[in-house]
């Protein structure tokens, strides 16, 4: 293999890609300089007609403010919808067949140089809506935030890529996207780490037990010595911050209905009389220059007019919005805007305007706070629930802070709150804990949604396999019938596991290169393919990964003694990554999937990061007594206005001891977490930190490296 070496002139640049927000910056600064959101807005093909000429997925390049504006006009959001290069189910950069074009060719007369906006959206274009999503968002990152444009002599071309992936995408996923840097933006060279060891290198550790508490998932990932250990992966899709925002908007619902009553209706329907009254003097008054313009005749033969009842209209009061009843809910910015009808945008517009807004609300600490340990949430049913909270906690005698004057002291404090509309609620101390509960109670409500949506993420998973098998199916019939009319099969097909004569490449036989030359298919400059080449073949090397049940030749393992074995094999390809156990316990099962000598350095050192454990303490308006209910009383001088921003750790760190301590006495568990403004970085930073190191410059792949050994290299130089 090839050595790559970065000039000095020149510095590598580091991509993060997660299920919220999409961070893009140089290696060795302290902060990405591009970060926003990785929803975004974008009309696709199925809903305005037939495919384009370049063959993708979108009409147009997405838009991404969308959240308080309509993206296709004043008051229409058209035939746009959202879309999220990160599957919400799985963490990969992965699209059902539901979600791509992969039988979209690209026609022979757009093989020319068209236009630049043609040519930019035929290189961007992909089989999978997420991998064009990646494409573009790479492509607007390097033009527009890092001022990489493809003009200028300091383009994306001279600059290696250090990309952060998840520790449990797929060797397939990862090829494809390696494919992508080469193929279509032309980077000289090309690292693929896994954001659990980034972590570890952001707090200087090289093997712990990281808990990454991302927005549609937390994930807990043994690393040792550098490697994630994939075996030791676990997902939980439950405890992550956006349904931790479901529950905030739950809670503001609640709160604009119990408290904003009365006064707040009277105080809307003020406004929308005054907005009502604003609108018909604008009518009146150019009705009236109108009037003023027209012949004498004209103005005679004007006749009042009647409603449908027989009522005399007053001149323009037939286009004034009549009055609407005011939501019971917590209404956006926009929709505060736009009275006095107060409209509502359609789904799914309306849906991510709420929940951006509860975001915002649990960043600013109103909506969550970690409580101490042994907390009862308020929606305990009678006392036995309670007592049998403290039991699992530990009892009252085990635990000095548990003791019924901690929640009764708890729902006393409260926290104001303005809405969008103006409406001043007060959020108590006992509903913001509620929330946090999630991550850490043994409650029947948590338990029960955490339940409910591993539940939802198997049954999605189950339909993705049906997607892929009924294409697959369909795509062997076609095959079957082109050997029926005398043509030439050459596939191979995909057992699920690789063997000595595919290389250790599951994503295909061959490399996608000679693919590529096997077909005959010759691109008319670097970057172009045929979306529908490889779409079949990529979805055929995912499919063991997507099923939820454990291949046939791998369940039926026995120890010596006859028993069956329950242990996880690390080449099993499958999910096997889901759980819905709350992320303390998920920390132990992590650990005690790994080989036995590391079990004791994983359990002992644990990293906390993602954006979702910047949760503060329940010590907002406390005062004094900060300290004595924050989980830390040594933190209640340094606690903000709104807690300890280290409460959450904290808390998990003692949920973790208390599970260990139950068969090993006095074992000490040591958290590690980045301060709050860092948190959400923390996988960024270790990548900028790695690739500014001297001693990383030879584990780059480089451009010669992919053409000899094709994508499958990153399987062997990235672990």
């Amino acid at each position: 293999m090839s050595t790559y070496t970065v000039g000095t002139d020149l510095q590598a640049i580091v991509a993060d890609i997660g299920s919220y927000s999409t961070k893009i910056g140089f290696a060795g600064d302290d902060h990405p300089q591009c970060v926003y959101n990785s929803t975004t807005a974008v009309e696709r093909y199925e809903s305005s007609g037939s495919p384009g000429g370049h063959g993708g997925n979108f009409v147009s390049p997405p838009r991404r403010d969308f959240v308080n504006r309509c993206v296709a006009g004043r008051e229409d959001d058209g035939s746009f919808g959202l879309a999220n290069p990160v599957d919400a189910a799985t963490g990969w950069l992965f699209s059902p067949p539901s979600r791509s074009v992969s039988r979209v060719s690209v026609p022979p007369s757009m093989s020319g140089n068209g236009g630049g906006g043609a040519a930019l959206a035929d290189r961007l274009s992909d089989g999978w809506e997420s991998h064009e999503l990646f494409s573009r968002y790479l492509d607007h990152s390097f033009s527009s935030a890092l001022g990489l444009g493809g003009a200028s002599p300091d383009g994306p071309r001279h600059h290696p890529l250090l990309l952060l992936d998840r520790p449990h995408t797929p060797p397939a996923i990862r090829q494809r996207i390696v494919e992508i840097l080469f193929e279509t933006h032309g980077l000289p060279a090309v690292f693929v780490l896994r954001d659990a060891a980034a972590a570890c290198y952001a707090v200087g550790k090289t093997t712990a037990t990281v808990v990454d508490v991302g927005h549609s998932a937390t994930t807990v990932t043994p690393v040792f010595e550098g490697f994630a250990e994939r075996r030791g992966v676990l997902r939980n899709n439950a405890c992550g911050a956006g349904t931790a925002d479901v529950r905030i908007l739950e809670m503001m619902d609640e709160a604009v209905r119990r408290q904003g009553g009365r006064k707040r209706k009277e105080r809307m329907r003020r406004l929308q009389f005054e907005q009502r009254k604003r609108i018909q003097e604008r009518e009146r008054v150019a009705a009236a220059a109108a009037a003023a313009g027209s012949p004498p005749q004209e103005r005679r033969q004007s006749m009042p007019r009647r409603d449908a009842h027989g009522h005399f209209l007053k001149e323009g009061a037939d286009r004034l919005p009549p009055p609407t009843p005011i939501p019971e809910y917590l209404m956006p910015l926009y929709q505060v805007k736009r009275g006095p009808t107060y409209g509502a945008r359609r789904s799914p517009f309306h849906e991510f305007a709420r929940m951006a807004y509860a975001r915002e609300v649990r960043e600013m600490g109103t909506g969550a706070a970690v409580a101490p340990r042994g907390y009862v949430p308020s929606y305990a049913r009678d006392e036995a629930d309670a007592a049998q909270l403290q039991a699992a906690a530990g009892g009252a005698a085990a635990n000095p802070r548990l003791n019924p004057a901690n929640n009764v002291f708890l729902t006393s404090s409260r926290v104001p709150h303005t809405l969008p509309d103006g409406t001043e609620i007060e959020v108590t101390n006992a509903a913001r804990c509620d929330v946090a509960e999630l991550f850490f109670g043994e409650d029947d409500v948590s338990a029960a949604i955490r339940d409910r949506v591993f539940d939802e993420t198997v049954e999605t998973l189950e339909g993705y396999e049906r997607e892929i098998d009924g294409l697959l199916a369909r795509e062997d019939e076609e095959m079957a019938d082109d050997d029926d009319d005398g043509g030439n099969n050459n596939r191979k097909e995909y057992t699920g596991r690789s063997t000595e004569d595919e290389a250790g490449d599951p994503y295909t036989t061959v490399s996608y290169k000679a693919e590529k030359r096997s077909r005959g298919v010759r691109p008319a400059r670097a970057g172009r393919y045929d979306p529908s080449l490889i779409s079949s073949r990529l979805y055929r090397a995912c499919l063991p990964h997507v099923r939820t049940e454990p291949p046939p030749s791998s369940g039926g393992r026995e120890n010596g003694d006859g028993t069956a074995s329950h242990a996880v094999d690390k080449n099993d390809d499958y999910f096997h990554y889901l759980t819905s156990a709350p992320p303390a316990q998920m920390v132990c099962d992590a650990a005690l999937r790994c080989e036995r000598d590391q079990q004791a350095s994983l359990m002992s050192t644990v990293v906390v990061c993602g954006g979702g454990s910047c949760v503060t303490g329940a010590t907002g308006g406390l005062g004094g007594a900060a300290g004595a209910l924050g989980s830390n009383p040594a933190a209640g001088a340094a606690a903000s206005a709104l807690g300890d921003e280290h409460a959450f750790p904290e808390r998990l760190r003692e949920e973790v001891e208390a599970i260990v301590h139950r068969h090993t006495p006095g074992w000490r568990v040591k958290v590690t977490s980045p301060n709050a403004s860092e948190r959400a970085i923390c996988s960024w930073l270790g990548g900028s930190i790695l690739g500014s190191l001297g001693t990383f410059q030879d584990m780059w792949i480089s451009r010669r490296d992919y053409d000899e050994l094709g994508s499958a290299v990153v399987n062997r130089k990235c672990p």
